[in-house]
């Protein structure tokens, strides 16, 4: 067995989600474990109960972009006015100035009498129960390198992975979770946020796809970041550091 072996694999656990890295080996040697990949991540969702979460649907996507490039678009909410109309209505934070200075460590508020990520901004759902008040109706996102988005509710969240097929193919899994309180009850029915969450991703991989094409021009060779863009720079770094080329 010592001679062979199957490849070693690093395995670590966080909200309930499991964290794979192909090469422990390499990590060790350089300390990157998964808390300093999660950052201040579980902090700022310590009153979500992520672990007690169950999946209630899951839908599936195929788009024709690169996975940094959806990466980028959840990364920035500058696109939001123009392509998300039916979301800024809900959350108007994100057209205002371009969606510049959003303050995601507090969450982001809703419009008035809104506290959900639905069509309407209501659900008959609870609010998951430790949340603080300003987080039963703000709402909350994180980009967990490489592959994983969480977009959080005060009752329900939607989980993103990020599985590149090609340099301009990605398979997008995305999981709605609830408390399985709720998912008990007899009247529990997750369409009104996972029909208003399908509306806002097919419109965002409909961008990522133009984006997509404007990449493979003959005529594009790089672009610039805006101040804005630091968060989508920031995917730039953390490929780029893996790569060793970082400058």
């Amino acid at each position: 067995m010592e001679d062979f072996s199957l490849y070693p694999v690093g395995l670590e656990t966080w909200g309930g989600f499991f964290f794979l890295n192909l090469s422990p080996e390499i990590a060790a040697a350089e300390k990157r474990d998964l808390a300093s990949q999660l950052g201040p991540i579980p902090q700022r969702l310590k009153n979500y109960p992520l672990a007690e979460l169950r999946t209630a649907q899951q839908m599936t996507y195929n788009v024709e972009a690169n996975w940094k490039i959806i990466a980028e678009n959840y990364n920035e909410c500058y696109h939001c006015g123009p392509v998300h109309p039916e979301l800024c209505e809900l959350v108007p934070d994100f057209k205002r100035a371009g969606g510049a200075n959003l303050d995601w460590d507090n969450g982001i508020p809703h419009r008035e009498g809104a506290f959900t990520f639905t069509r309407s901004g209501t659900t008959i759902r609870q609010p998951f129960p430790a949340l603080s008040e300003d987080e039963k109706i703000r709402h909350k996102g994180e980009l967990v390198y490489p592959n994983c988005l969480l977009s959080v509710s005060c009752d329900h969240v939607a989980a993103f992975t990020l599985w590149p097929l090609a340099p301009d193919r990605t398979r997008v899994e995305c999981s709605f979770l609830f408390h399985p309180k709720e998912i008990a009850r007899a009247n529990f029915d997750p369409s009104d946020a996972v029909e208003f969450w399908d509306l806002v991703n097919r419109q965002d991989w409909a961008i990522c796809e133009r984006v997509q094409q404007g990449v493979k021009s003959q005529v594009h060779h790089f672009g610039y970041y805006a101040p804005m863009e630091d968060p989508s720079l920031d995917i730039r770094r953390y490929v780029t550091r893996l790569l060793g080329r970082e400058r």
